[in-house]
């Protein structure tokens, strides 16, 4: 039984579908959060409003996202963004993972901390998932690095849609 104090993460579909979800910050750290504020402007995300991530809700704060979440996409075709594992890539990637782990747990009525939590783990499990599979396919496979970086683009926009119209979508 735990005690008051102690961090419980129940596994659950929510759970799943968060960590899931925190896991796309791994991929293109400003994927996440754009794709959640964006459902949450139009309404698709329930449960955010009366919490600190109220915000999402708002369709400025959403366009600001989708520019960030654009750029970086073009700009990981380019040989300018450093690599997703040094440092400060790293650590923006959990944190944006710490972002939407903890905002899609308030929209549950769930502590915040342990969506935090889920959230950064996710996102640095993400990170070296994807890692490894572009170093694979790139080397392994030759797949040019541009072209595997599309691929990611289309299977985060893809996935995090699915996850987010699946498990969030007013209140489900």
């Amino acid at each position: 039984m735990p005690k008051n104090n102690d961090l419980v993460i129940e596994v659950s579909p929510d759970v799943l579908r968060t960590a899931a979800f925190a896991a796309i910050s791994g991929v293109r750290s400003m994927a996440a959060p754009a794709l959640l504020a964006r459902a949450a402007s139009r309404g698709e995300v329930a449960g955010l409003r009366g919490t600190p991530f109220a915000a999402l809700g708002s369709a400025r704060l959403s366009n600001v996202l989708q520019v960030l979440m654009l750029g970086e996409m073009g700009g990981d075709k380019t040989s300018l963004v450093p690599s997703r594992t040094s440092a400060a890539p790293l650590f923006a990637r959990a944190l944006s993972g710490a972002l939407v782990g903890s905002a899609l747990f308030a929209s549950r009525s769930r502590q915040g901390t342990s969506g935090a939590l889920l959230g950064a783990v996710s996102a640095l499990a993400g990170v070296y998932a994807a890692d490894r599979l572009r170093s694979a396919a790139t080397q392994g496979l030759g797949l040019h690095d541009p072209i595997f970086g599309l691929l990611e683009d289309g299977v985060v926009l893809f996935g995090g849609n699915r996850l987010l119209r699946k498990g969030f979508a007013n209140g489900e």
